[in-house]
């Protein structure tokens, strides 16, 4: 067993072990606004929707609940595991960080066919929305422009691109040391910024529906680093997917809360490379009648919305958001009450 494996089954039998009272799935519910009429649709098999307030014309949120047959353990394993992560098609590449060591562009494949273009977009960074970067960010690929004769040149592409991952590596390490408070600002247009950590301040607030690790899982979530309960599983990746035909890299600080009681999967995307600001998701997971309830509360920022037809962009956004998570919870039910295969004598 690897190291990285012995300890999360190392904090998910300490997290087991901890005495604590386990709220009833019902409180659960109440909180997360299902009505008694609708818990029996969630039963037999529906996935329902459940209220989740928007705090600013950027965001979109949504809630979804789905039941499972199958214990609560079992789920709180496949959270644990960073199944999650791992079984994501919108991801075409991850890799889990360690300690904030080193100074190497983060890891990955080169750029393939047909996503060239986006090193010459990189080297013509400039404020706006094409790209996500702070002012000093731009001044580094800026400089690096300046001193290239042309993209085109052998091993260019490649270069630009590892400038860009070796500026996440430095989003990384700052945000591992300072949390929300070292997030630098992306530059906007006009002066303007659009301000990362704002934003994942104000998505603390969903957490007050999970149960009991609310308001440890609050207090983690505000002042990270400093603030983390030895209960608590932390991970980061950088991941790999094609949003509107473009490579965006991201950053996302997971935490998990395997239990007892509540397990709660978190995941913070404190950093997108384009078309949205910043991301969480929160999939919690409590024991239902012979079942397991599994709900997810979801909310990202894009600057996409902004402008005439706020309201219809969210509207279509919101319900792109609710297909994703529909697939993703449908997804989970389908991996964890999968009959088991009889094994071989």
């Amino acid at each position: 067993m690897g190291i990285l494996a012995a300890s999360l089954v190392a904090g998910l039998t300490a997290a087991r072990t901890a005495p604590a009272a386990e709220p009833a799935g019902s409180e659960v519910l109440d909180l997360l606004q299902v009505p008694p009429d609708q818990r029996r649709r969630l039963v037999v098999g529906e996935v329902l929707s459940y209220p989740v307030s928007e705090f600013s014309e950027r965001e979109l949120a949504v809630g979804l609940a789905i039941f499972l047959q199958a214990p609560l353990g079992r789920v709180a394993e496949y959270l644990t595991s960073g199944q999650l992560i791992a079984r994501d098609n919108t991801i075409s590449e991850f890799g889990i960080m360690a300690e904030p060591t080193g100074t190497d562009p983060l890891p990955g494949s080169p750029l393939v066919k047909g996503e060239r273009d986006e090193a010459g977009n990189l080297l013509d960074a400039s404020p706006g929305t094409r790209f996500n970067l702070s002012a000093a960010e731009i001044a580094t690929l800026r400089a690096l422009r300046d001193a290239t004769a042309s993209v085109s040149q052998p091993g260019m592409a490649e270069k630009v691109w590892d400038t860009y991952r070796g500026l996440l590596r430095q989003r990384l390490q700052a945000y591992q040391q300072g949390g929300l408070g070292a997030l630098a600002p992306y530059t906007r247009s006009g002066g303007g910024i659009t301000d990362p950590a704002a934003e994942l301040r104000a998505a603390i607030a969903d957490v007050d529906r999970v149960g009991r690790d609310g308001p440890e899982l609050r207090d983690t979530l505000l002042r990270f680093p400093a603030a983390s309960s030895p209960r608590q599983l932390h991970r980061f990746y950088w991941l790999k997917r094609r949003v509107q035909r473009r490579p965006d890299l991201s950053l996302l600080h997971q935490i998990v809360a395997p239990g007892p009681g509540p397990a709660v999967h978190i995941e913070r995307y404190f950093y997108v490379g384009h078309s949205y600001n910043t991301g969480q998701v929160i999939t919690g997971a409590f024991a239902y009648l012979d079942g397991t309830v599994v709900f997810s509360t979801s909310r990202f920022s894009t600057d996409e919305v902004l402008g005439v037809g706020n309201q219809l962009k969210r509207s279509i956004g919101r319900g792109q958001l609710r297909d994703e998570m529909r697939k993703r919870l449908e997804g989970i039910r389908a991996s964890l009450t999968r009959p088991t295969s009889p094994e071989s004598p």
